[in-house]
C-alpha cells in the first residue's frame, strides 16, 4: 500500500491574489490546473515534490475582521517544487499545483455539524484542532493522537458529499484513507486513535460505502466506474428486471436431473438391478445474493492477520425491479453497525438454513470472539455458520446502478433509499487514463462532428423541452469504432432514443427535430436500407455542433468534372443541366450557388459577411453551410484531410471588402432543394432550368 505525505498550507494576507484566483476558479476536478507560489518561513523539513496539500483560506487581516471569502479548506494541490531557505527562519518558496477545488470552504464548524464522530478522531489536526493556535503557514498532517487521516478524509467527504469520488479519480491510492468506519468514541474511552481500536477489536474496517447506488443519466459511466473500482476483486453480478423476485435473487428450489439406482421387486423385497436411470429431483439452488453472502463469510474465515478480502455483489439497473419484493426480509440486513456488520440479524427459513449449513460445513472463523463482542457476546458466528441467522459481514459490498431516465415500474421507497449511499454520476467529457479528452466524433455526410459538442447541445435542448435532468445523454451513451460513432449507430441508437423516449410527446414543428424519425432512412435500388447522411448533417448543423473534421463529399460523389457538374461514381451519364438566374446566364450546378449569392449581394450591397452567412444558413437547404466566413473556411482547411477541399468552395468579395466562401458541390437532389428554397424567398431572385 503506497504511503502518502500530506501538509496543510494556510493562505493569508500575503496571498490575496492566490486566494482570489482559487475562489474565481471552477470547482471540482480542474481540467486545467494552475500553480501558486507560497513564500514563508519556518517550514517543515520532511515534505517535498509530489506531496499533497490541503489549502486553507485564512484571514487578510490581524484584527478578526470578516473576509470576503469563507475561511476553511478550499482546495487540494500537489507540491511541484520547494526552495528551502538556509535556516529555519529564512524564507522558503513552495510551488503548488492546484488540482481540486471545493464548492465551499470546509471549516471546523462544518465538520462538527456533519461528522461529529469523525471530528473526535481528528480533533488535533492542524487548523481545525480544538486547541490549535500554531501560526506556521505550512504544517505536516501526520496520523497521531486524535489526528487520524482516515477520520479527516471521512469528515471532508461527509461535509461535501462528493469528495471521495472526485479525489479517487485524482489519486486512486487514497482509498486507504476511506477504508475505515468510525466507531462511537464512548465505546472506547481509553483509545487515542483508530489504530488502537483496530487492534483491540481485531476486525478489519470496511470502506464507508458498503452499500451504494451509482445513479445518473444514461451513458455517464455508472457500470464502468464500478468495474474500475472493483478490478482485481471477486464480483458477482446480477441485473434486476420486472420479473425479478426474492427467489431469483436469493435462492429457491429448482428441478435437477440425477442418476439413481433401479430396483426390482422380488417377493416382498426391493433388490438393486445394477442399472441406473435419470430422475428429476428438486434441490435448493443459491442465487446471486446467497452466492455472494457465502463467499464473503468464507473470506472472513480465510483472513489472516486482518488481511480480509472483499466480496462484491453488483446489481445493475436496480430500479427496474420491485426492490421491496426482491429483498423481502433481507431489508433488515442493510442496516450496518460501525464495523460494517448487520445491526439486526434475521432468522433464516428452514430450507435456507439447510443450504447454508451444508455450504458452511467445515468453515471456522478465528476472530469469532471479536465479532461476537459486537453483539453483547452472543455466539452470533456459530448461528451464522449453522445457517440459523443471516448477517452481512463487513467485507460484503453491495453496489448498484440506477438509470434515472428509466420509466421504472417500481419506484424505490424512502426507507430503502436511506440504507444506501448515493453517488451521482455527472455528465462530463470522456477522458483517457492520462486525463486527455477521448475526442470521439460523429460521422455525418461530408463532415465529422464533435461528440462532446453534440452532448452539450442536445442536453440543453432536452432540458429546455422536458425541464428534467433525467433524460439527458452521457458521454458513453454509445460506443465508437476507432474513435468515430458511425452514422448508422448514431441514427439507430441516439436519434431513436431522442425521438422515442424524449421528444415524442413534444411539438417539434418549429424546433430542430421537425423531420420525422423515418426520414433518416431510405432505400437503395435493390431495396437495401440506407441512412440519409445529409439529414443527419442538417440536424447537427441546426444544433450548431462543432465540426471536428472535413471528410469531403459523399462516398458516392466525386469532385466536379470540367463541365462544372458533379459526377456520380458508377454512373455512365453526366448531369448536363443548365440554369438561368432571373432569365439570364447559363449556369451548371457547380456555378449556380455562387451566381445566386452574387445576385443576392447585388440586391443587398450593404450586407456584412456575418449577416450573409446567417441568412443563407437560415435558408434551411440540405447543405446548410452554403456560405461560410473566411475564418471558418481557413479553420476547415487546416483540419481537413480532403486533398481537393479548396476546389469545393468559391470565394466572393463583398462591397465592404470582406470575403466569404460559397460551397459548389451539388447533386441533382441538392440543387433542386436549393432552387426551391431560393425561389420561395422575396429576394427578387428566380432560378430556372433551361436545358438538360
Amino acid at each position: 500500500m503506497a504511503a502518502f505525505n500530506f501538509i496543510t498550507v494556510r493562505l493569508g494576507k500575503d496571498s490575496i491574489p492566490d486566494i482570489k484566483q482559487i475562489c474565481a476558479s471552477d470547482v471540482g476536478i480542474l481540467s486545467k490546473t494552475f500553480t501558486i507560489c507560497v513564500k514563508c518561513t519556518q517550514v517543515p523539513d520532511n515534505y517535498g515534490h509530489g506531496d499533497y496539500v490541503f489549502l486553507w483560506l485564512g484571514s487578510d487581516n490581524n484584527k478578526g475582521m470578516p473576509t470576503n471569502w469563507k475561511q476553511g479548506f478550499k482546495a487540494v494541490g500537489r507540491v511541484t517544487k520547494v526552495l528551502r531557505g538556509k535556516n529555519y527562519n529564512d524564507t522558503s518558496e513552495t510551488t503548488i499545483e492546484i488540482v481540486y477545488i471545493f464548492k465551499e470552504s470546509v471549516n471546523r464548524m462544518d465538520i462538527l455539524r456533519c461528522a461529529p464522530t469523525a471530528y473526535y478522531w481528528c480533533s488535533s489536526m492542524p487548523l481545525i484542532g480544538l486547541d490549535d493556535h500554531a501560526n506556521q503557514t505550512i504544517r505536516n498532517m501526520t496520523s497521531t493522537t486524535f489526528a487520524d487521516l482516515r477520520a479527516f478524509f471521512s469528515a471532508i467527504d461527509a461535509v461535501t458529499n462528493n469528495f471521495k469520488n472526485h479525489i479517487l479519480q485524482i489519486e486512486p491510492g487514497f482509498e486507504q484513507y476511506f477504508d475505515c468506519s468510525l466507531p462511537n468514541p464512548q465505546l472506547f474511552p481509553n483509545a487515542k486513535n483508530l489504530t488502537e481500536i483496530d487492534s483491540e477489536k481485531q476486525i478489519s474496517k470496511p470502506i464507508s460505502s458498503l452499500q451504494q447506488i451509482f445513479y445518473g443519466a444514461p451513458g455517464t459511466g455508472k457500470s464502468n466506474i464500478i468495474k474500475e473500482q472493483t478490478k482485481g476483486e471477486d464480483v458477482i453480478r446480477t441485473t434486476f428486471h420486472p420479473d425479478t423476485d426474492y427467489s431469483t435473487f436469493v435462492g429457491t428450489y429448482k428441478p435437477t436431473t440425477e442418476f439413481a439406482p433401479v430396483f426390482a421387486i422380488i417377493g416382498d423385497k426391493a433388490v438393486e438391478t445394477g442399472r441406473e436411470e435419470k430422475r428429476i429431483s428438486y434441490e435448493f439452488v443459491s442465487q446471486a445474493f446467497l452466492q455472494a453472502y457465502v463467499a464473503a463469510w468464507k473470506k472472513v474465515a480465510e483472513a489472516k492477520e486482518g488481511a480480509l478480502k472483499k466480496q462484491f455483489l453488483v446489481i445493475e439497473e436496480i430500479n427496474r425491479g420491485n426492490c421491496a419484493q426482491i429483498f423481502g426480509d433481507l431489508f433488515q440486513l442493510l442496516d450496518r453497525n460501525d464495523y460494517g456488520y448487520s445491526d439486526y440479524p434475521i432468522q433464516a427459513d428452514a430450507d435456507m438454513q439447510k443450504q447454508l449449513k451444508r455450504l458452511f460445513e467445515g468453515v471456522e472463523i478465528e476472530n469469532a470472539e471479536s465479532i461476537n463482542a459486537l453483539y453483547d457476546d452472543r455466539d452470533i458466528v456459530k448461528e451464522v455458520l449453522s445457517g440459523e441467522v443471516l448477517l452481512l459481514p463487513n467485507n460484503l459490498y453491495i453496489w448498484a446502478t440506477m438509470n434515472t431516465s428509466d420509466q421504472s415500474l417500481f419506484p424505490i421507497d424512502s426507507a430503502f433509499k436511506r440504507r444506501w449511499d448515493w453517488q451521482y454520476m455527472p455528465i462530463s467529457e470522456g477522458r483517457d487514463k492520462n486525463g486527455q479528452s477521448k475526442n470521439w466524433k460523429i460521422e455525418a455526410d461530408t463532415q465529422l462532428y464533435s461528440w462532446w459538442s453534440f452532448i452539450q447541445k442536445i442536453n440543453d435542448e432536452i432540458y429546455d423541452k422536458t425541464n428534467s435532468e433525467d433524460k439527458k445523454l452521457g458521454y458513453y451513451f454509445c460506443k465508437p469504432i476507432n474513435g468515430v460513432i458511425r452514422v448508422e449507430t448514431f441514427v439507430s441508437k441516439v436519434l431513436f432514443y431522442l425521438w422515442n423516449d424524449v421528444f415524442k410527446d413534444f411539438d417539434n414543428e418549429s424546433g430542430i427535430f421537425a423531420e420525422p424519425y423515418d426520414k433518416f432512412y431510405g432505400t437503395g435500388t435493390r431495396g437495401e436500407v440506407l441512412i440519409a447522411k445529409d439529414k443527419v448533417q442538417t440536424l447537427l448543423d441546426n444544433l450548431h455542433v462543432e465540426v471536428a473534421e472535413i471528410i469531403g463529399a459523399d462516398e458516392n460523389e466525386s469532385a466536379s468534372d470540367e463541365s462544372g457538374n458533379a459526377t456520380t461514381t458508377g454512373s455512365s451519364a453526366r448531369d448536363k443541366s443548365v440554369y438561368s438566374i432571373n432569365g439570364e446566364g447559363n449556369y451548371v450546378k457547380k456555378t449556380v450557388p455562387l451566381a445566386t449569392v452574387t445576385a443576392y449581394v447585388k440586391n443587398y450591397p450593404d450586407v456584412t459577411a456575418s449577416e450573409l452567412v446567417e441568412t443563407w444558413y437560415a435558408l434551411g437547404t440540405m447543405i446548410r453551410q452554403i456560405v461560410i466566413s473566411k475564418e471558418s473556411y481557413e479553420q476547415k482547411l487546416s483540419k481537413t484531410s480532403d486533398a481537393i477541399f479548396a476546389k469545393r468552395y468559391d470565394s466572393l468579395n463583398l462591397p465592404n471588402g470582406e470575403v466569404v466562401y460559397v460551397y459548389n458541390q451539388f447533386t441533382p437532389e441538392r440543387i433542386n432543394d436549393f432552387i426551391s428554397k431560393v425561389n420561395e424567398q422575396s429576394w427578387d431572385i428566380h432560378i430556372e432550368k433551361v436545358a438538360e
